[in-house]
């Protein structure tokens, strides 16, 4: 599922030296950490506007050792434009290491192969414009567009070195470390990419607002 390879990148070193930073601006700050408890992700709504779900997927033991996530969620939804699959996993707290794993790492170690991505805004209810990853990998012949993003209590990240910034920030200033990704995958059918993203955007703007409210209202 993962390319490991990445651990000895460059960008894998500087975020490795940032949450170091983050470890120790944490245990000089004279405040515990507040630690949220919110409702299990398997609760959230099966129906969401015109979306359903279509099936609920676990996580298998070794996928969950790695991911070492305090709560995920991994479902297929189908709406009017066909179905897609939506994908989050919630930490916690950080301060042991643990830390949410980029989806350029996770799909090319299922053997997807990526043919590009950009940062697009979406104008979310209740979010305003947030930044989220737009992200075409292939597997053989069948094309996806993947939509992902970073999140905390108070803001959407989605450079995910940029976030482990807002992490040293969210620590020093609210003494909290959660942190949640979102992603969202959308199959290019006979309409073609833009039609996949469109979907997957409408999905966004539908889900979105209800399941963050729930995550970081306590």
């Amino acid at each position: 599922m993962f390319d490991f390879a990445f651990l000895r990148s460059v960008p894998a070193i500087l975020v490795s030296v940032m949450l170091g930073l983050e470890a120790i601006a944490f245990y000089i700050a004279p405040t515990e950490e507040y630690v949220p408890n919110p409702p299990p992700l398997s609760t959230f709504s099966s129906s969401v506007g015109p979306w359903r779900m279509l099936q609920e997927m676990e996580l298998d033991a070794d996928t969950q050792k790695i991911l070492k996530a305090d709560d995920a969620l991994n479902r297929v939804y189908t709406g009017p434009e066909g179905p897609l699959t939506l994908y989050v996993a919630f930490f916690k707290s950080q301060r042991g290491g643990v830390t949410p794993h980029s989806p350029k790492i996770c799909l090319p170690g299922s053997g997807w192969t990526p043919e590009g991505s950009r940062t697009i805004h979406l104008d979310v209810p209740g979010s305003g414009s947030i930044p989220v990853n737009r992200y075409v990998v292939r597997r053989g012949e069948e094309r996806s567009v993947v939509l992902y993003w970073y999140a905390t209590a108070h803001s959407e990240i989605a450079d995910e070195y940029v976030s482990k910034l807002y992490l040293m920030y969210e620590g020093l200033r609210y003494h909290r470390s959660d942190a949640a990704v979102y992603r969202v995958i959308a199959r290019v059918g006979p309409d073609g990419e833009e039609a996949a993203e469109r979907k997957a955007i409408g999905f966004v703007n539908t889900f979105y607002p209800p399941l963050k409210q729930r995550m970081w209202t306590n």
